[in-house]
């Protein structure tokens, strides 16, 4: 029988990066050691992972399948919402069916995980993008505005899957946006997670790590990436960490990207080979 005696760190990580565009969240990806599988639902994620000469000899070593909308998935006919609106659709014309959700659904209960260390996800926005599309779709509202009840739907369907999915002997690293919410009663702007419904509280549940990408201004000008590993006061909430004794901000700039990415980057803070330590602030 397991004992928690027995054990240093949890057996597996489950990391959330959330972060606006531009804070350096996929190209952490580099940073995690091991085996890697991802899925990419982000139409500019493989830009961070490919190579670039003479930036980057040679891309990351990731096994990956790419999942972006076709064009016989995208409704492009124009809705109209007045009352006698017309319909833009022309008569017998096929309907568009967004298949981008179906066809992940089938890949991730069909592959074989075992060999992989790490499970990754870039990014969760655009996944529930293509969730919610398919509810749309369900509802004859393709195309149309989302309701309330669409989100709670699609939001408890994130949820159960990723359950499923946190619940496999793997490590899963997943990428997350922003966006900034106003209490109509108070006027707070609060920060959350960009996720639908029930899936913006009951996902956070599930990370042992979520992290907030950050950039900042180095000394000799250049850019560099912070995570920071707790809560805002002003900001994000949900922000946490398993790792013992990390600064409130740590750097995780990237220097290399080859065989030892995992020195830098998230993946030394894993590691304890932490490169840089920042003024907590």
């Amino acid at each position: 029988m397991p004992n928690t005696q027995d054990q240093l760190i949890p057996p597996t990580k489950r990391i959330l990066l959330a972060g606006r565009t531009g804070t350096g969240k996929t190209t952490q990806i580099w940073s995690l050691p091991g085996k890697k599988f991802a899925y990419i639902f982000d139409p500019n994620a493989l830009s961070a992972l490919v190579a670039q000469p003479p930036y980057r000899e040679k891309g990351c070593d990731l096994e990956y399948e790419i999942f972006l909308p076709e064009i016989s998935d995208v409704d492009t006919s124009l809705k109209g919402f007045n009352k006698g609106s017309k319909d833009d659709t022309a008569p017998g014309k096929r309907k568009r069916e967004p298949q981008l959700y179906n066809r992940w659904e089938e890949h991730v209960l069909n592959k074989d995980f075992a060999g992989y260390d790490w499970l990754i996800i870039d990014s969760l926005t655009f996944l529930s993008k293509a969730i919610m599309d398919r509810q749309l779709f369900i509802n004859n509202k393709y195309g149309g505005t989302e309701d309330v009840a669409d989100y709670k739907i699609v939001g408890a369907k994130m949820s159960e899957v990723f359950g499923a999915i946190t619940g496999s002997p793997l490590n899963i690293f997943c990428t997350a946006h922003l966006s900034v919410f106003q209490d109509e009663k108070t006027a707070k702007l609060e920060t959350q997670l960009y996720l639908p419904g029930r899936a913006r509280t009951m996902l956070p549940l599930q990370f042992t790590d979520i992290f907030l990408a950050v950039t900042k201004d180095g000394d000799k000008g250049e850019t560099r990436y912070e995570v920071r590993t707790r809560p805002d006061p002003k900001g994000l909430q949900d922000i946490r960490t398993s790792i013992p004794g990390l600064d409130t901000f740590e750097d995780v700039t990237i220097q290399r990207f080859d065989s030892k990415s995992s020195d830098y980057g998230i993946g030394a803070l894993l590691s304890g080979k932490r490169r840089f330590k920042s003024v907590v602030r």
